[in-house]
């Protein structure tokens, strides 16, 4: 079994209760999914994930191989991003089935390779090759990939840049679809690549009334003393797993956690920033030169948690009162 493993979703049976009819491939499937070579071409350029960036996506660290890191989470998020994209409620059953083969037929590479499941809304039904394939029925891609960048939890500085709007954009105009973990990451791409331009390691978001956002790829964390502070998701940013499961370390831990509006200004007189990232935790340096305590034993205790005290975590996580 090799190190990469790809497959396409099998759309009708991922997202049953839209009444797609069954295709010619769906005989070829196990667990939901069709394994193709992953050095082969999968996607149509009809398809609205290559035309437009239209769908949305997630991204499960595994550990050990073996071991998905907040797969609930994941897969709840998975279907508040269909529902907030009108696209086909999806099989949360299968969903985890077809993940959890992937998995079960991972061979190697390195310890924490990165499980992703794309999902677009299928092909433009504005061509003719869109009006041959069910309007409305979406693609489904999900790999596994050992070969690919590894975690690493070396602290980050960072530069903050402005994101264009102001703090209450999200709650006016819900149609930009601010807080969704939509396939349109032209934008956080072009960040990244200002705050490596800028000799730093990555770019943290803020809106143009001065408060804080996120980081092209990660949620934002302040530490101050025993307590834990993210900005509210309401402002327009994604609702992080890994942020939730930090949260929940610290309340195992007899820390107090808050969602709220968060200023720039409050951010840079955190005791200590964090990153929470794909499943990992990564400590922050400094952001437009203010520097942070790098406390690496916080760092590697609260990954040690997330990856090997799930049980603990879950039962800390689902009692958690934030609601969006």
């Amino acid at each position: 079994m090799p190190s990469i493993q790809l497959a396409r979703g099998v759309a009708e049976e991922l997202f049953p209760y839209a009444g797609f009819p069954s295709s010619e491939t769906t005989a070829e499937s196990s667990h939901h999914l069709i394994f193709v070579d992953p050095d082969s071409y999968q996607s149509r350029i009809f398809d609205r994930a290559v035309m437009r960036g239209d769908g949305f996506f997630e991204a499960i660290s595994i550990i050990d191989g073996k071991i998905p890191v907040s797969l609930d989470l994941h897969l709840q998020r998975l279907a508040e991003s269909a529902a907030s994209l009108d696209m086909p409620e999806p099989d949360s059953e299968a969903f985890r089935d077809a993940c959890l083969e992937l998995i079960r037929r991972y061979d190697g590479g390195h310890d924490d390779p990165m499980l992703r499941i794309l999902v677009s809304r299928g092909a433009d039904p504005g061509t003719g090759i869109g009006r041959r394939h069910h309007p409305g029925m979406p693609s489904v891609w999900m790999y596994l990939d050992g070969e690919g960048e590894r975690h690493e939890t070396t602290p980050l500085a960072m530069v903050s840049l402005s994101a264009g709007r102001d703090s209450t954009v999200a709650a006016t105009s819900p149609w930009l679809m601010l807080g969704n973990k939509t396939l349109s990451y032209v934008v956080n791409m072009a960040a990244e690549r200002e705050a490596h331009r800028r000799g730093v390691n990555d770019a943290l978001f803020v809106t143009t009334d001065g408060y804080v956002l996120e980081s092209p790829h990660a949620s934002i964390v302040a530490r101050f003393g025993d307590h834990l502070v993210t900005p509210d998701p309401k402002i327009g940013i994604l609702f992080g797993t890994t942020q939730r499961e930090l949260f929940a370390f610290g309340r195992r831990h007899s820390m107090t956690t808050t969602y709220e509006k968060l200023s720039v200004d409050q951010l840079k007189k955190a005791d200590e920033v964090y990153q929470a990232r794909g499943g990992w935790i990564i400590p922050v340096s400094e952001l437009d030169g203010v520097s942070f305590t790098v406390n690496t034993q916080f760092v590697a205790d609260a990954n040690y948690a997330l990856h090997y005290e799930q049980p603990e975590q879950q039962k800390e996580w689902a009692n958690d009162p934030y609601r969006r």
